[in-house]
């Protein structure tokens, strides 16, 4: 603000992983899932917040709720889908590729893992936590991120949560898939196991935290949303 620029920062829970999807191919589809309107609640939250806010900074919404609801409209009616297409036209992407996104026949786009495991719960109760930065290193250990920056990356790997915080589990429940092309060690597995934390209180996930603006931290977000 000293510097002449009106701005307003989201604190958000990143401890648990945005959404289901972790890795190249599984969040690509995700967001585009998302834009169409059949996204996770908590990503498509996320990203209704931060629209929502330039929305009212540039003085097309009145207020943040509105801002909200006219970012998830778009996701409705298809407005988002069409304008992340005309973007990927105008970048050169063939008009094939753009008519099968279109379509959501994602399989004919991005590249597809050989092998899709299962993690189960070990027994019942809540998902107290699941560990954002256990899930993205061993994504990254299953080749879907580099190491040294040499190394090459597999788009086809990733982990796709079934089941996240605040969760309520039956014991054998599955919890995430594991997609993967041959790397997955049993020590790899046990990290990705234990990654979630199954217990008997329930945490619900709470994406949003609070705002900052104007250097006052509004800490219940619904507070904030109503703000004229």
């Amino acid at each position: 603000e000293g510097m002449g620029v009106d701005a307003t920062a989201v604190l958000t829970e990143m401890d648990t992983p945005l959404g289901y999807a972790i890795g190249n191919s599984l969040e690509m589809i995700e967001s585009l899932e998302c834009i169409r309107g059949n996204g996770p609640d908590d990503l498509e939250k996320i990203v209704a917040v931060q629209g929502g806010i330039l929305l009212c900074g540039a003085g097309i919404a009145s207020s943040q709720q509105e801002g909200e609801e006219m970012i998830v409209k778009t996701f409705k009616d298809g407005t988002a889908l069409e304008k992340f297409l005309q973007i990927l036209g105008n970048q050169g992407v063939e008009k094939q590729i753009l008519e099968l996104l279109r379509k959501g026949e994602y399989d004919k786009v991005f590249a597809k893992a050989n092998h899709v495991e299962n993690v189960s719960a070990k027994l019942s109760g809540y998902i107290e936590a699941v560990d954002a930065m256990a899930i993205g290193k061993s994504v990254v250990l299953l080749g879907g991120g580099r190491q040294l920056p040499e190394d090459p990356i597999d788009p086809a790997v990733g982990i796709k949560l079934l089941m996240t915080k605040g969760d309520k589990v039956q014991k054998g429940d599955i919890l995430a898939e594991i997609h993967h092309n041959g790397k997955l060690s049993e020590t790899l597995r046990k990290r990705i196991e234990d990654a979630f934390l199954i217990g008997d209180q329930e945490k619900p996930l709470k994406r949003v935290i609070s705002v900052v603006r104007h250097n006052v931290a509004t800490e219940e977000y619904d507070v904030y949303r109503n703000l004229r």
